[in-house]
C-alpha cells in the first residue's frame, strides 16, 4: 500500500509561520513534524513576488531557524541546476505570496507545474502563503480579475486570502467564473487551514466557506477546533 499523502498547509499570510497555539506549541513545528524528518530541508519559491530577497531573508529563514531546520534555499523563477536538484529532495516546499498569475506563468516556464505535484506525491510537505495558497487550490483570478486561472488543484476547492474587508469579493467572483458546483474558502489575515485526508481544519481564526450549487449558494464560517 502507498503511504498517505502529507497534509497541505494554506496560510493567509506569513503570521502563522511564527504563531503558537494556545498551549504554547509552535505551529511551524507541527508542519516540520509532518515531514517525518528531524531537521527537514526547506525550499522557498518566490516567483509570485518576483523573487524578492527580503521576504526570504526576513521571514522564511527566521521562521525555519525556529524549528532547527536543515538546509534552506531560495528557488528563483529561473532556477539554477543545483536549485532544481535541491527541490527534488526538499522536505518542505513553500510557495510564497504575490501575484497568482505571475507565479503561475513562471511555473509553466520553469517546469514547476509538473514538479510540485510530483514532489507532493513523493512526500514533500507543501505550504502555500497567500497567492501560494490560491495556487495550491483549483485556481484564482488573473491580475486584471477578468478571468479564472486554473492552478494545481492539489486541494479540491478554491482559496482566497485576506479579502475579508471586501466581503470576499474575489472568492465570489472566482466561484461565479468557475460555475456551479463550486466550493471555496476565504482565509482572513492571521488565519490558515490544514487540508488532510479530505478534511479541512481552520487554524487560529474562523475561515469563510462559500459553496455554490445549481440553484443554491451557502455561506458559513468554519471555526478552529
Amino acid at each position: 500500500m502507498s503511504e498517505p499523502l502529507a497534509p497541505i498547509y494554506l496560510l493567509a499570510d506569513s503570521q502563522l509561520l511564527f504563531w503558537k497555539r494556545p498551549g504554547g506549541s509552535l505551529f511551524l513545528k507541527e508542519i516540520a513534524d509532518a515531514t517525518g524528518v528531524e531537521h527537514p530541508s526547506a525550499a522557498y519559491i518566490g516567483a509570485s513576488n518576483d523573487d524578492k530577497l527580503e521576504f526570504y531573508h526576513g521571514l522564511f529563514e527566521p521562521a525555519m531557524q525556529q524549528i532547527g531546520s536543515g538546509e534552506c534555499r531560495m528557488i528563483l523563477r529561473r532556477p539554477a541546476a543545483e536549485d532544481a536538484k535541491f527541490l527534488e529532495t526538499a522536505d518542505i516546499i513553500l510557495l510564497a505570496g504575490g501575484s497568482v498569475e505571475a507565479g503561475w506563468r513562471a511555473f509553466s516556464e520553469n517546469g514547476l507545474q509538473q514538479l510540485i505535484p510530483r514532489r507532493f506525491v513523493e512526500g514533500a510537505v507543501l505550504i502555500g502563503v497567500s497567492a501560494g495558497a490560491v495556487q495550491l487550490g483549483r485556481g484564482g483570478l488573473t491580475d486584471d480579475e477578468s478571468a479564472l486561472l486554473p492552478t494545481f488543484s492539489l486541494v479540491p476547492f478554491y482559496v482566497a486570502a485576506h479579502d475579508e474587508k471586501n466581503d470576499w469579493a474575489s472568492l465570489r467572483k472566482v466561484l461565479q467564473l468557475a460555475g456551479a458546483p463550486a466550493r471555496g474558502f476565504g482565509l482572513p489575515f492571521g488565519s490558515g487551514a490544514i487540508y488532510d485526508a479530505g478534511e479541512i481544519e481552520p487554524i487560529a481564526k474562523a475561515i469563510f466557506e462559500l459553496s455554490c450549487e445549481e440553484d443554491t449558494t451557502r455561506e458559513s464560517l468554519a471555526f478552529p477546533q
